[in-house]
């Protein structure tokens, strides 16, 4: 019989956790980091994302994660 549990950390690994606020968007649209629009501003990334070298996929997760890491970091500390 095959495993057919569904592994939560693995799915966060591999999409990020902006994964977590899919439910929150309303249909068509899109969630954006701001830190990823701050980042688009910049040319070099822009022609990046611009050349499909990038996705805005790639700069979300990164910016959510960057995120959540420096909240982990905040509430360690305390």
């Amino acid at each position: 019989m095959e495993n057919n549990k569904i592994n939560i950390k693995e799915i966060l690994d591999k999409r990020g956790t902006s994964i977590k606020f899919a439910g929150c968007v309303p249909e068509g649209f899109v969630l954006i980091h701001e830190k990823t629009l701050e980042d688009l501003k910049d040319f070099d990334i822009w022609k990046n994302w611009k050349n499909d070298e990038i996705s805005i996929e790639s700069l979300n997760k990164l910016n959510f994660e960057s995120e959540v890491s420096s909240t982990q970091k905040k509430e360690e500390a305390n």
